[in-house]
């Protein structure tokens, strides 16, 4: 890690949080004019929470969770789009690269070097502000924070840390339940210059991973305002501190105990996923506070469609170029070049079949398009701008309006990264492989009456409306490529919203509709390289 952990504290410089600004907008989105010292920004209390949304906010750059690690490279790598294949620009070959696995393509592999840079870069930031924490209340004294900001600060960073770990791990390692003593990834807990060892995937998972998620657990289960008065994502008017508000943008102790799920259950230790996971969904603050999408704020609604479900989103981020986003990848207006679709029929026919069109995914998600050979298709809208060219201006001359804009605002910047959905779906796996299948099934369908699809009986094949269900929930949020991981499972056709074709993926073998692949090969597949910057270095 020689060329990643540089003692640069980047943060300092970095996207820096006013606490006390007019909007969550600004309040996410400052940028101070001078770089100023470690010694000057830990200093006051402002000074620390600006070092603390630099970190958010680098996490939600293009290179991971802004861009790779959520509708683009990873959904690619997932199979979800058709890709062209007769033109020869860059990024059409980038596109063939991925659904080929072939990581040695130079896009390719330059795009997986930013990933893995982007990702060390802001774990050495987030060891620094986890320093000068420590550093503030060893002081004799008076202290910047008090003791409660400090632990909740701390469970948040320590809460960042093992996320960026463990997507590494996830990417760049083999599954966990099927090689556990497989090469995994070095855990980064210093700021200073060092190479550290590459360590197995259930060491860095078991020891380092689960062991700074519980800590943050613990932290934020004594601290975090999220618990007792819900995400509050609205700027307080009645007070200049809106430190603690807008919960949903930081890792807080609902989002941390889903993280725990996520992870136990990558690790194969189905009794703690499904304990973390049950917890919230029984727990009727959760309830109270990250309700179902309502249906009236999201069919046959052109103003303010919840498009994101954002009212169930535990953690996630705001972009104001949200719309873009669509306009570049995934509406029908652009060049082509650069178009995501999936291929013709995959939606209507096997996706959304059936009973199943009246999903609450489909009829909001989902209109006619064309792919790149103009034969009919859906495009996806969960990116889509819903508002017009003054949703920046929260000004009008009723009430109405004025809520109308603010709404507006919040449905077309939100971007999710952990859903309340994924709770019921660990929980309801987990439940199935501990022989609770009745439970299993009653908690897969209390997800799918949420969605407005008719319950299933067990006569059902689980794991395919399992795996169903996670495409439609988690397409353009990162989560399939990772169901699909963890299970070793194919993206045949069923599954593969890509024109499948016969391609060379990663020599010596070939993968196509008519070859088995190998339990080895897939594993293969499904594993990123480190990056040269990591390797030469060793």
């Amino acid at each position: 890690m020689k060329n990643i952990v540089k003692k640069i504290y980047a943060v300092l410089a970095i996207i820096a949080l006013g606490v006390t600004m007019s909007s969550c907008s600004d309040w996410l989105n400052y940028t101070p004019k001078d770089k100023q010292s470690e010694e000057q920004q830990f200093a006051t209390k402002s000074g620390i929470y600006a070092a603390v949304n630099g970190i958010y906010n680098q996490m939600s750059t293009s290179e991971l969770y802004g861009k790779n690690l959520s509708y683009e490279f990873i959904d690619i790598l997932g199979q979800r789009y058709e890709v062209n294949q007769t033109d020869e620009t860059g990024y059409a070959k980038y596109c063939r690269a991925l659904v080929a696995y072939d990581y040695t393509e130079s896009t390719v592999e330059s795009t997986i070097a930013a990933i893995w840079s982007k990702a060390y870069h802001v774990i050495m930031n987030i060891n620094v502000v986890l320093k000068n924490l420590d550093a503030d209340q060893a002081v004799d004294g008076s202290h910047v924070l008090t003791e409660d900001d400090y632990k909740m600060l701390r469970g948040e960073m320590l809460a960042c840390r093992a996320m960026l770990h463990f997507d590494m791990l996830r990417l760049f390692g083999p599954a966990c339940t099927l090689s556990p003593e497989g090469r995994g990834i070095p855990y980064n807990e210093s700021t200073d210059t060092q190479i550290l060892p590459i360590l197995t995937v259930s060491d860095v998972l078991n020891n380092y991973i689960i062991r700074d998620i519980e800590d943050a657990k613990t932290l934020l289960a004594a601290t975090d305002p999220v618990i007792e008065f819900g995400p509050r994502a609205e700027y307080g008017e009645d007070s200049d501190d809106n430190s603690k508000r807008y919960r949903q943008l930081r890792l807080n102790y609902y989002a941390v105990t889903l993280l725990a799920a996520r992870a136990y259950q990558w690790g194969g230790n189905n009794a703690e996923a499904y304990n973390n996971a049950i917890a919230l969904v029984e727990d009727a603050n959760v309830q109270k506070y990250f309700p179902p999408v309502d249906a009236g704020t999201l069919l046959g609604n052109t103003t303010t469609p919840d498009r994101m479900f954002t009212t169930e989103c535990l953690f996630g981020f705001y972009n104001d170029d949200r719309g873009l986003i669509y306009d570049y990848h995934f509406g029908q207006e652009n060049s082509g070049r650069s178009l995501l679709v999936p291929r013709a029929g995959y939606i209507d026919e096997q996706l959304f079949s059936g009973a199943d069109v009246g999903d609450y995914r489909y009829q909001s998600q989902w209109e006619n398009g064309t792919t790149l050979d103009g034969d009919a298709t859906k495009r996806f809208l969960k990116y889509k701008d819903i508002a017009d060219e003054n949703r920046d201006v929260v000004s009008g001359s009723t009430s109405d309006e004025n809520e109308i804009l603010k709404a507006q605002k919040f449905y077309g910047t939100f971007c999710s990264a952990m859903k309340l959905s994924e709770a019921y779906y660990i929980a309801s796996e987990t439940a199935m492989a501990l022989g609770k299948e009745l439970q299993g099934w009653i908690l897969l369908n209390e997800m799918r009456k949420r969605r407005g699809v008719p319950e299933l009986d067990p006569s059902y094949d689980y794991s395919d409306v399992m795996t169903k269900e996670y495409i439609r929930e988690y397409i353009g949020e990162g989560q399939v490529f990772f169901y699909f991981k963890r299970l070793n499972k194919s993206f045949d056709n069923v599954y593969n919203g890509q024109k499948r074709i016969e391609i060379a993926i990663m020599p010596p073998f070939i993968y196509s509709d008519k070859e088995e692949v190998s339990e080895e090969k897939k594993m293969q597949r499904y594993t990123l390289p480190l990056p040269k910057s990591e390797t030469d270095n060793r």
